[in-house]
């Protein structure tokens, strides 16, 4: 993906331009398809957002307690893969970690602190700011989850203000930055989707579980993974194709993450030893 990729880099614009203009900040964002995690967000803007400001002290993400899987970008398959398997979901197949093996429950939040040892995904660090597209456009405007316990207002105690005057100060333009980075990873994960895709490597998959009660096994997560066997076999031509683009460490991360799912089950039985996954 390293041809592809650059091009990603130079569709996704920076800075300022990702803040609403006056005339945009009586209807703000049209936020198209769902956010996960995000309840309210809102563009962020010099008017609306004079008097707030965004806690930064010790990190809560309570608000991922019960995500049971978050979504990943290509950029993140190698560490990701030393802690969590690596799944595709959906028609679009993004990709995402298993964070839990049970409906709106995460193994990695206890008591609002994410576990010390495991990797945190961007999606989830990126909070509470969000790109959200402008309605009638195509452009990206950073937003606020104004639901979430962090966002305070200027000059409570640990709180740094979004503006100085009109002016974005370093925590906006952080901000800025790091959802513009994620926009650009997540531009090469559908790089990475779309060749895989091409080369039919996708794998239908279920994982189940059987509840405390017993019974038979309960469908907890239909997704798609590389088929390892798919891959070893394709020929030269395919392979060099994806080498050249970059995408074999992306791969080769995301076949080994699937050693993970031993590695949940035995978290889970850790915190409920009568729930035992199939």
């Amino acid at each position: 993906m390293v041809r592809e990729m650059a091009k990603a880099n130079e569709n996704t614009k920076t800075g300022n331009d990702k803040l609403p203009k006056e005339s945009e900040v009586a209807t703000g964002p049209q936020v198209n398809g769902s956010l996960p995690l995000y309840a309210d967000p809102r563009a962020v803007h010099s008017v609306t957002h004079q008097d707030v400001a965004v806690r930064v002290g010790p990190t809560d993400f309570a608000f991922a307690a019960k995500a049971p899987i978050v979504q990943l970008t290509v950029d993140e398959f190698e560490r990701a893969a030393l802690d969590y398997p690596i799944v595709f979901v959906g028609t679009d197949r993004q990709p995402f970690v298993v964070t839990g093996l049970q409906g709106e429950r995460s193994l990695f939040v206890v008591d609002g602190q994410y576990r010390a040892d495991a990797y945190v995904p961007a999606y989830l660090r990126r909070y509470p700011f969000v790109f959200a597209k402008d309605e009638g456009s195509d452009a990206l405007i950073l937003c606020l989850d104004h639901a979430s316990d962090r966002v305070a207002a200027v000059g409570d105690e640990g709180a740094l203000p979004l503006f100085e005057g009109h002016e974005p100060t370093a925590l906006t333009r952080q901000a800025l930055e790091f959802c513009d980075n994620y926009e650009a990873a997540s531009a090469r994960t559908q790089i990475l989707i779309g060749l895989l895709a091409d080369l039919d490597l996708f794998e239908a998959k279920q994982v189940h579980y059987t509840a405390p009660t017993g019974g038979e096994p309960q469908l907890l997560l239909e997704f798609q993974t590389i088929d390892r066997q798919r891959f070893e076999a394709l020929d030269a031509e395919a392979f060099l194709r994806l080498r050249d683009a970059g995408a074999l460490p992306a791969i080769y991360a995301q076949i080994a993450s699937q050693a993970k799912w031993d590695a949940l089950v035995a978290t889970l039985r850790t915190v409920e030893p009568e729930v035992v996954p199939a």
